[in-house]
């Protein structure tokens, strides 16, 4: 009798549990590479870090099914870095010592989804970074990414912090229509300078080919705030499989005030083996009024670093990954900035990662390369 009524307790809770049909889902990545960048006359520096193809990350995503086609879902995710063991780290470079604790800045949100698409709440991409990301075989981390060179082109010095993510948006997509695809994102700045923004994006994929177009601008906003006029950025991508190999293209123009900027990147994924071979091209440049700019500066009117990357990843599982990669960066510019970082009204000198040493001059030449393992779980 005992046995019997366990067992209908047992189905009970089965059934209940299956109706309800929600799930919760842990996942990550851990990504540690051997890293050395070399930075002209300001040295070289070998280094163990984190994030050398994709970003190490820690999260949380589930699912509820609410009946009549509604469903409702929540993401969590935040930064890790394993070489430090904390959650993200702070410091001059990004291969500082000093851990920080867990958060969720790389993703927090809800949201309710349907037939008529999903409504999405929360600290998200926005949709010009998405066609960014989209791009980027090499993830837009490690010496190789386009984010080297892109650096604060996006941003021109703006102070705007939309270039990546946005903090309190409210974001809608589409549903599935075959093969096209779309979203419009608004971010409110409740009192943070350079978050207020309003962007969207819409493409089409269909078989081989994947091509959208996104545009974004954050608003300087009537109250306090470090802005002195809007930022707008607008971005094209292209992809197209071949078969033997997988071609992307992008482009990207940025405004702000009397500033401006241009990127360019043209990638190919080849299968060779059982990994991917990745090549890259990718230019910045861009101009600025000088003196007239987001700050009153020294830098020379136009700017530039283009960059070139190879890597390959060999694949030894379907989770478990060894990677090679290098970037090699020309600068153009005769100026730069504390932190090496091409960006309009602060400098023009891009490196290979931001982990490098500090102090290159405008004009030189950044070359890093790595050899990393990477788990997903």
């Amino acid at each position: 009798m005992k046995k019997s009524l366990l067992a209908l307790a047992a189905l009970t809770a089965f059934a209940g549990a299956a109706s309800a049909q929600s799930s919760v889902t842990l996942f990550g990545i851990m990504d540690l590479s051997l890293r050395q960048v070399d930075n002209a006359s300001a040295g070289k520096l070998r280094t163990l870090s984190t994030d050398g193809q994709a970003s190490s990350r820690l999260g949380f995503r589930g699912i509820e099914d609410l009946g009549g086609g509604l469903r409702a879902a929540f993401w969590l995710e935040g930064a890790l870095a394993p070489d430090v063991g904390g959650g993200s780290k702070t410091g001059a470079t990004a291969n500082g010592s000093t851990a920080n604790g867990m958060d969720w800045q790389r993703r927090a949100t809800i949201g309710l989804l349907g037939g008529f698409g999903e409504v999405r709440l929360g600290r998200d991409y926005t949709p010009t970074f998405t066609n960014l990301v989209t791009f980027d075989p090499f993830g837009y981390v490690g010496v190789a990414t386009i984010a080297n060179v892109r650096g604060g082109t996006s941003a021109l010095g703006s102070g705007a912090t939309t270039a990546v993510r946005a903090n309190n948006t409210v974001s809608y997509f589409l549903p599935a229509l075959g093969g096209v695809y779309g979203q419009a994102q608004y971010a409110f700045d409740e009192g943070a300078a350079g978050n207020k923004y309003f962007g969207a994006r819409v493409g089409y994929a269909a078989g081989p080919v994947n091509v959208a177009v996104a545009w974004g601008k954050t608003m300087h906003g009537f109250s306090t705030t470090a802005m002195l006029d809007n930022l707008t950025n607008i971005n094209a991508l292209a992809s197209f499989n071949l078969g033997f190999m997988t071609i992307n293209g992008v482009f990207e123009k940025s405004d702000y005030r009397k500033e401006s900027s241009k990127l360019f990147g043209l990638a190919g994924i080849v299968p060779l083996g059982s990994g991917n071979l990745k090549l890259m091209y990718t230019k910045a440049s861009g101009s600025t009024d000088k003196g007239t700019g987001a700050v009153a500066t020294a830098s020379d009117d136009r700017y530039g670093a283009s960059q070139y990357s190879l890597g390959y990843v060999y694949n030894l599982s379907k989770r478990s990954s060894v990677y090679a990669q290098v970037g090699r960066i020309n600068n153009s510019g005769r100026s730069t900035n504390a932190a090496g970082v091409l960006t309009a009204g602060f400098g023009n000198t891009a490196v290979a990662s931001s982990g490098g040493p500090v102090g290159i001059r405008g004009g030189e030449k950044s070359t890093g390369f790595e050899f990393g393992v990477r788990h997903d779980f």
